[in-house]
């Protein structure tokens, strides 16, 4: 019983070696170095693109690196010195805001305080500028109606430039075709002197405005005033045909 029992042990012992031993494959396949493993692909999904937010009803609108602005649902375009809480900003006729230059910040300021109207504004530049000839000219890179414009509204004083410049960025801010005008006019002397003014154009009309005209002849009352008038009008200078017109 003994000896059949040990006999017995050692061939199941043999076989389970055997068993454990062999490798088993599925069937139908090859040795295991040869096995190829099928994964499921994932499913190919195209991404949606995220939707642009959408212009506020009034606001800054960011788009493509640029700043907009919206009132009422409406895009703001072609703006100097425009105020947005308690700030001023320049906008280009494609809406494009920056931040505002000195000048126009100023003028709006000021044209503010005369109550947004162009005649008041007309008066300051001509009554409120004192006359000061020591003004440099501004250098080749500077825009001429910001420079001068600037000196006016931060020193009081200034010659014909500084008085025109102020006048045409405040009649700017107001919405206005102004043109800053440089030229010539004839002096006592017989010479011709430098001097600055102002055109508005109205429909087809253009106006001139001279605020250092209106200043230098402030107490004559047979003069012109100085404030809207057509070329060739009495009682005004004789401006030259040759002058450089300066749009802004």
């Amino acid at each position: 019983m003994r000896k059949i029992t040990k006999t017995l042990a050692v061939v199941l012992s043999l076989s389970m070696t055997l068993t454990m031993g062999t490798p088993v494959f599925a069937e139908g396949t090859a040795d295991s170095s040869n096995t190829v493993t099928t994964v499921a692909e994932a499913p190919v999904v195209t991404p949606t693109p995220a939707q642009e937010n959408k212009p506020p009803k009034t606001g800054f609108y960011k788009k493509a690196g640029k700043t907009y602005y919206y009132k009422n649902g409406k895009l703001v375009k072609n703006k100097y010195g425009y105020k947005i809480k308690n700030k001023y900003y320049h906008i280009n006729k494609k809406g494009v805001v920056t931040t505002a230059s000195t000048a126009e910040k100023l003028a709006a300021i000021r044209l503010k305080k005369c109550g947004g109207n162009l005649k008041k504004a007309f008066t300051w530049s001509s009554t409120k500028i004192k006359y000061f000839g020591g003004v440099k000219k501004p250098g080749k890179s500077k825009n001429a109606v910001e420079y001068y414009a600037a000196y006016g509204f931060k020193y009081g004083k200034g010659d014909c430039y500084v008085m025109a410049a102020t006048f045409a960025m405040m009649a700017k801010v107001k919405g206005l075709n102004v043109k800053f005008v440089m030229g010539s006019v004839p002096q006592r002397n017989g010479k011709d002197g430098e001097h600055a003014w102002c055109e508005i154009k109205s429909g087809k009309t253009t106006y001139v405005y001279d605020p250092n005209f209106a200043y230098t002849y402030r107490n004559n009352p047979n003069v012109n005033s100085g404030y809207k008038f057509k070329y060739g009008a009495k009682g005004t200078y004789k401006y030259n045909e040759k002058r450089t017109k300066i749009s802004f």
